[in-house]
C-alpha cells in the first residue's frame, strides 16, 4: 500500500484539530502519518497532535500567516509516498485518505483537489461535536442544513463532464484539500515563500505543477468530501496580503494571467469586494500594500 503523509498548518484552532485528527484516524490507513505544522499558535496545538497521534512542528518565532513555509517544513520532513495538504479548519471524511491512495496508485503524475463545502459558523460553534461525528461517521443526510454551500468558488466552474477525469484545469486547485506525489513536489521546488499572508500561494503552486505536466483531478461528490467551518474573515487584511501576493504571481508568470483573472473576479464578486489593483490590465505601477476598499 502508499503511504501518505498529511500536512496541517495551524494556527489557534485548537477547537477544530481534534476533530480534523479522529476523522483521519479513523480512515485506519496503517501507513498514513500526520504532521501539524504550528505557525506561531498561542494555544497548545503541540499537546493536541501528541493526543491523537500526529507529529508535531513549530515553525520558527516570526509573523504569522506563513502558509508557504508551513507545507515546505512539513514536506521536508514528511515520509509518505502521497502528501496530502489540508487547511487546519477543514473536517475531511475518512474516505478521502482510501480514495487518495487508490487513484495515485491507479494514475500517477496527478494532483487532486477535492470537494470542499461551507458548514454555517452559527451552527458548527453550537454543535461542532454533532457536526463533527456525522461527518466521521458518514451520516451525511443529517448534515443538510448545515451545508451553506462550496467552499470558495470550489470546482463549479467545471464542466460537468469533466468532472473525475484528468484535466489540465489548475486554476481550481486550491490547496486546502488537495494531494500529490511527494516527488512531484520536489521538481517544482516546493512551496514559494516569498507569498506572505493570504492568498495565491496555493494557485501558483498549481500552476507550477501543470508548467511541469501534472495533470488534474477534481473527484466527485460520491467519492468523499471535506467541510470548512466558516468564521469571521478580516477581509481588508486579506485584500492587502492578496493584492500584493497577486502582483507578485503575476510578475513571476505573465502567461498565467489570462487563465487566472475569470476565476479571481468570480470570487471577488461572490464576496461582494471590490476588484484588486493588481487586476489591472497594465499591474506593472501598482503600490503593492495599497488597495482601494470602501470607496
Amino acid at each position: 500500500m502508499s503511504s501518505i503523509s498529511v500536512i496541517i498548518p495551524c494556527h489557534n484552532n485548537h477547537q477544530a484539530l481534534p476533530w480534523i485528527l479522529q476523522s483521519i484516524n479513523a480512515a485506519r490507513i496503517s501507513t498514513i502519518e500526520v504532521i501539524c505544522v504550528d505557525d506561531a499558535s498561542i494555544e497548545d496545538i503541540e499537546a493536541i497532535a501528541a493526543e491523537y497521534g500526529a507529529r508535531y512542528i513549530r515553525l520558527p518565532e516570526g509573523a504569522s500567516g506563513r502558509r508557504a513555509m508551513a507545507r515546505n517544513h512539513g514536506h521536508q520532513t514528511s515520509r509518505g509516498d502521497i502528501t496530502f495538504y489540508l487547511d487546519g479548519d477543514i473536517i475531511p471524511e475518512p474516505r478521502l485518505f482510501v480514495k487518495a491512495i487508490q487513484l495515485h496508485r491507479e494514475t500517477s503524475g496527478i494532483a487532486i483537489k477535492y470537494p470542499v463545502y461551507s458548514i454555517l459558523e452559527d451552527i458548527h460553534t453550537k454543535s461542532l461535536s454533532l457536526l463533527s461525528a456525522l461527518i466521521i461517521s458518514h451520516d451525511l443526510k443529517n448534515l443538510g442544513s448545515s451545508i451553506r454551500k462550496h467552499f470558495g468558488i470550489d470546482t463549479r466552474p467545471l464542466p460537468r463532464r469533466l468532472r473525475g477525469e484528468k484535466t489540465n484545469i489548475w486554476v481550481l486547485c486550491a490547496s486546502h484539500c488537495m494531494s500529490v506525489e511527494w516527488r512531484e513536489v520536489e521538481k517544482i521546488g516546493g512551496w514559494d515563500e516569498a507569498f506572505l499572508g493570504w492568498g495565491e500561494e496555493d494557485i501558483e503552486f498549481a500552476y507550477r505543477l501543470h508548467k511541469n505536466n501534472i495533470m488534474f483531478v477534481f473527484p466527485h461528490r460520491k467519492n468523499g468530501a471535506a467541510y470548512h467551518l466558516d468564521h469571521p474573515v478580516h477581509w481588508q487584511n486579506n485584500i492587502i496580503s492578496l493584492n500584493r501576493n497577486l502582483q507578485y504571481f503575476r510578475e513571476k508568470f505573465p502567461e498565467s494571467w489570462s487563465g487566472r483573472r475569470g476565476i479571481l473576479r468570480m470570487y471577488l464578486e461572490e464576496n461582494d469586494l471590490p476588484p484588486l489593483q493588481s487586476m489591472a490590465e497594465d499591474a506593472s505601477s501598482i503600490t503593492k500594500h495599497t488597495v482601494p476598499i470602501g470607496e
